[in-house]
């Protein structure tokens, strides 16, 4: 991806993969914390831990889905370019294009040819000179 939107994709990406490794250290933290400050008798503070722990584990889990969104935008762009673009779109009853050939000079007091197919009745091709003929 390229562009502010791939910026913001790429960015929004690290930061998701960041905090989803590192949330649940902290949750685990403040849970520890909570335990601790209910062993001392301080019920109050054990509370509030519980309820930042909650807090931490809810915004983890945000964390995660986004994380896994994103990741799949990131995939879908970078397949998207692989393939080229936008979908393709085909002509009805043509083959694939071919890439014109170069048209060559005219020689001294030959006149101009157009493209290789504009003369009636003959193939795409114009006919090979036979050295020996003339």
């Amino acid at each position: 991806m390229r562009g502010p939107m791939g910026d913001f994709v790429r960015r929004a990406l690290s930061w998701g993969i960041v905090s989803s490794l590192l949330l649940p250290i902290l949750t685990l933290v403040v849970i520890g914390l909570g335990a601790l400050l209910s062993a001392l008798g301080d019920a109050l503070g054990a509370r509030f831990c519980g309820r930042v722990a909650l807090l931490v584990a809810v915004i983890w889990l945000l964390a995660v889905v986004a994380t896994a969104v994103l990741a799949g935008i990131a995939t879908l762009a970078a397949e998207e370019g692989r393939r080229g673009g936008g979908p393709r779109r085909h002509r009805h009853r043509m083959g694939p294009r071919r890439r014109r050939r170069r048209l060559r000079e005219p020689m001294e007091g030959e006149p101009r040819q157009e493209s290789w197919g504009d003369r009636p009745g003959k193939s795409g091709r114009p006919a090979r000179r036979d050295p020996g003929a003339e």
